[in-house]
């Protein structure tokens, strides 16, 4: 067996996106998506009682599938991309700004939102910790420099 053999299988369609690729995308769509939330519906607080347990839930799927994906792009036998584990922390990024944009009166966000907020954080701070985890610890494929030649 070569060592093309073993690389893992390519797509069948040129047209699918790997899942590091899906897990940037839905890093980055989820903070775009908070961000424009907080500064176009100021002060949103849903009108029936049974939507305010959404944020939970949609915490709740965004980890599992980021954690879905996590987990077959380790399984998968090729070099991962560091991109992936760098974006991770997007959303806790947009959740920390948001917060601070929130305390200095620029943003104004009802408990509904700020529940949203707490949620988007402590999320992103999980996925990005996992991320982290499962990649140096787990898998062992930290980012190694070497300077010259080793004995």
């Amino acid at each position: 067996m070569t060592v093309q053999d073993q690389r893992a299988p390519k797509h069948r369609h040129g047209w699918l996106l790997s899942s590091e690729m899906w897990s940037i995308i839905l890093a980055l769509g989820t903070s775009v998506f908070a961000v424009l939330f907080f500064k176009f519906l100021p002060n949103y607080s849903p009108e029936y009682n049974s939507l305010r347990g959404l944020p939970g839930w949609f915490a709740l799927g965004y980890i599992t599938v980021q954690l879905w994906m996590l987990l077959d792009s380790a399984l998968r036998v090729r070099a991962t991309s560091i991109v992936d584990a760098v974006l991770a922390i997007a959303p806790v990024v947009t959740g920390i700004v948001c917060f601070v944009l929130w305390m200095v009166g620029y943003l104004h966000l009802s408990l509904f939102q700020l529940n949203t907020l707490a949620m988007l954080t402590v999320t992103g701070f999980v996925e990005f910790v996992s991320t982290l985890w499962v990649r140096n610890v787990v898998l062992q494929r930290g980012i190694v420099m070497q300077t010259g030649p080793t004995s």
